[in-house]
């Protein structure tokens, strides 16, 4: 017979391991055991049983994997944060006895330096891996670039995190990778597609910002520490890829310019010697089987539209006026492909002036343009982002100066079969009117016609009638019958999509034939919620016309 095994040896007791242990065990304060979490990505766990997880305990506890926290005793930035504790005393000591000199020299050449580049490498193996994690990483930095330094966020950290975003900005429109944007109450939602993986991240507008005094920015400088080296390291991927020097050249007064930077030029047309390989695999591959054709047309519809999308803004000029967003239409328009320019007092060195005659469009965000160039069309903003969400050239007619925009519907919500989809009033949609309408005009033509056919042959039978000496009383009950019972003549596939569905029904469950109705009552109300919306939106058109 074995011995009786020990509580508290195996199982969720030896599993977990509380934070108070924890402590214990790494020999560090509360702080660096938060920052050290944070960087090395380890996080709290909620084991099944609580009480056998505490060793019988109840008190409520925070638990953390026992072999997350052996992980971190091998941990070189261990030895870091005891040697700036150490550093600290001593600062502190020559400090009090008024040594100001020597607490200089000990700030310059004794302060512990540590870098989280091994520690990139652990978190993610594959620069793939890196990209799906760079959606947090980019909303971070653009937050924190536009926040103003203070004691807690240092003006190094805020420059960082504004050169970080703008090599990333200025991958992005080399690239052309841009695929959706979106203007929010919180910022503008951006959406790219780089190396197959989306990338989603959102910029705060360009306002003053106060920091608020309950927010604990401790944990979010950690956050922000790690997140700078991440995308300090993936930028440089990126850079590498396209054969671009990194760091590029920044020009501190007119803002960021990659011509410089080239090595050699890179063209987009990538995308497209794809697309004519596409053409020529799927030309040479008639034989083969109809779902892979499918799937090839599809590759090819999606490489056509990405370089549409690329080359949308490429035969537009445009002109940015100082009170429009020059930092987010800049970026949207180059990433398709556009050429810019903006009013001096936004920025410095516009490549071209208001008065040049190849501006086709001038962006401005006021209800009147006084002195308009009759060459060249005037919209708001809101007409860039409804382009690249449409992979369209929208006509300006509707987002002229001073008129009512159509609604910026977001692009990243996508609608389910039976749902409400708030099309708004486009191009596309006056001619599916016009199409309606000239429809019901010629379905209104044939009833008259065929009603004027009817009545003549009713004119006839009665002649006939009448010769052949039938009374009127004779002839009009069998037309009565036929008119109180009109024949609907159904087809063979109604009749038999019918059927199938019965016998479907019949070999249900009790059980699945329940849930079955719940579904249809669902479905059901979900078009008679779609009817009523269309009704008010048919008939608030009809009010404005």
């Amino acid at each position: 017979m074995g011995k009786i095994q020990k509580k508290g040896v195996k199982g969720a007791a030896s599993n977990f391991i509380t934070r108070q242990q924890a402590l214990t065990k790494l020999q560090v304060t509360l702080a660096d055991f938060r920052r050290l979490c944070i960087l090395k990505g380890i996080f709290p766990r909620e084991p099944k049983n609580k009480k056998k997880a505490n060793k019988g305990s109840t008190a409520p506890s925070t638990f953390y994997y026992s072999k997350d926290i052996q992980y971190l005793l091998h941990e070189p930035l261990l030895a870091k944060f005891r040697e700036y504790k150490a550093f600290a005393k001593k600062l502190n000591k020559v400090l009090h006895k008024g040594q100001y000199s020597t607490a200089n020299a000990l700030k310059e050449n004794n302060k512990p330096v540590y870098t989280l580049d091994h520690i990139i490498k652990e978190r993610y193996p594959s620069f793939v891996d890196a990209l799906r994690d760079l959606d947090d990483s980019l909303s971070m930095l653009f937050l924190f670039a536009k926040m103003p330094a203070d004691n807690q966020i240092k003006a190094e950290a805020v420059a960082d995190c504004r050169k970080l975003i703008a090599e990333f900005q200025m991958y992005v429109m080399k690239a052309q990778c841009l695929r959706k944007v979106f203007f929010s109450i919180k910022g503008i939602y951006y959406q790219a597609d780089i190396k197959g993986q989306t990338i989603t991240w959102i910029v705060p507008y360009q306002f003053s910002q106060a920091v608020p005094t309950d927010v604990d920015f401790r944990v979010m400088l950690t956050f922000l520490e790690f997140y700078r080296t991440l995308v300090g390291f993936v930028n440089f991927r990126l850079y590498n890829e396209l054969n671009i020097t990194y760091p590029p050249k920044l020009e501190e007064a007119s803002g960021y310019n990659l011509e410089e930077a080239i090595v050699t030029p890179t063209t987009t047309t990538d995308q497209d010697d794809s697309a004519n390989g596409i053409d020529e695999f799927v030309s040479t591959t008639n034989d083969e089987e109809d779902n892979d054709t499918v799937t090839l047309r599809k590759i090819q519809e999606a490489s056509n539209e990405v370089s549409n999308l690329q080359n949308l803004f490429s035969k537009c000029v445009f002109y940015l006026s100082r009170e429009t967003p020059r930092y987010a239409l800049e970026f949207m328009i180059r990433s398709c492909g556009g050429q810019v320019s903006w009013d001096a007092t936004v920025g410095a060195n516009p490549p071209y002036p208001e008065s040049d005659e190849r501006i086709t469009h001038q962006i401005c965000d006021r209800p009147t343009v006084s002195n308009r160039v009759l060459s060249r069309s005037y919209v708001q903003p809101q007409w860039i982002a409804d382009c690249i969400n449409a992979r369209k050239l929208l006509k300006p007619i509707s987002y002229e100066p001073g008129k009512v925009l159509p609604p910026h519907l977001s692009p990243f919500v996508e609608a389910k079969e039976g749902e409400y989809v708030p099309g708004e009033v486009s191009e596309s949609d006056k001619e599916e009117e016009t199409a309606e309408a000239e429809n019901e005009e010629a379905d209104e033509a044939a009833e008259k016609e065929e009603k004027a056919e009817r009545d003549e042959d009713e004119y006839e039978r009665e002649l006939k009638a009448e010769a052949a000496g039938v009374t009127f009383s004779e002839y009009q009950e069998p037309t009565e019958k036929a008119k109180k019972t009109p024949s609907k003549k159904r087809t063979a596939a109604e009749i038999e999509e019918e059927e199938r569905k019965e016998m479907a029904t019949v070999m249900m469950t009790n059980k699945q034939r329940k849930l079955y109705g719940k579904m249809q009552y669902g479905k059901q109300k979900k078009a008679e919620e779609v009817a009523k919306l269309e009704r008010k939106k048919k008939a608030i058109k009809k009010s404005q016309k």
